[in-house]
């Protein structure tokens, strides 16, 4: 057991063998899809070699069982509410997806649900304060937009929207909670 009460990770009991690797791989896909660069990654910390590993993810990817397209549009279908595209990007990106397959993944957004999204998303961020003029709304609410991943011309339309709105509904006059 490690500290913490983690148990230790398992290693290869068959480091050469392309089959043993195999199982492995298909025993890890069944619990939660995963791209290959990870798969392979884990495959080889558990002390699979290169080879046995290539080959096991070939005839994986081959049966069907690996498929980083599906798993990026899957990514993308999650992470979507409440995300923006670049955010999102930066995920598969990290989990080792390349480009080829996150563009049609990535292209499925829509701009319009997008825009929705942070539009609805900076006017929850809104409700629990009361910025004074246009710009602290700009200065609250922008950083954290922009966080999630929403890209710059995005979060400035988003901002500019909220300010007209409580400019038009006289919000920024209330005398409640002042930033």
């Amino acid at each position: 057991m490690r500290p913490g009460g983690r148990r230790a990770t398992p290693t290869a009991r068959e480091p050469e063998s392309a089959q043993a690797a195999y199982t492995e791989a298909v025993k890890r896909l069944a619990r939660q899809p995963q791209s290959r660069a990870a798969l392979r990654q884990r495959l080889l910390r558990l002390g699979y070699a290169d080879a046995a590993v290539d080959a096991a993810l070939d005839r994986a990817q081959g049966d069907g069982y690996l498929n980083d397209r599906e798993y990026a549009a899957s990514l993308v279908r999650r992470r979507t509410k409440g995300r923006g595209h670049a955010l999102i990007a930066q995920e598969l990106r990290a989990k080792g997806i390349d480009e080829l397959a996150a563009a049609p993944a990535l292209a499925a957004v829509d701009a319009d649900v997008e825009a929705e999204q942070a539009l609805t998303l900076g006017r929850s961020l809104l409700a629990r304060r009361r910025p004074a003029d246009p710009q602290a709304l700009l200065a609250y609410v922008g950083p954290r937009l922009a966080r999630r991943g929403f890209s710059g011309g995005l979060v400035y339309r988003v901002c500019r929207l909220l300010s007209e709105e409580w400019e038009a509904s006289g919000a920024f006059d209330s005398p409640l909670k002042r930033d």
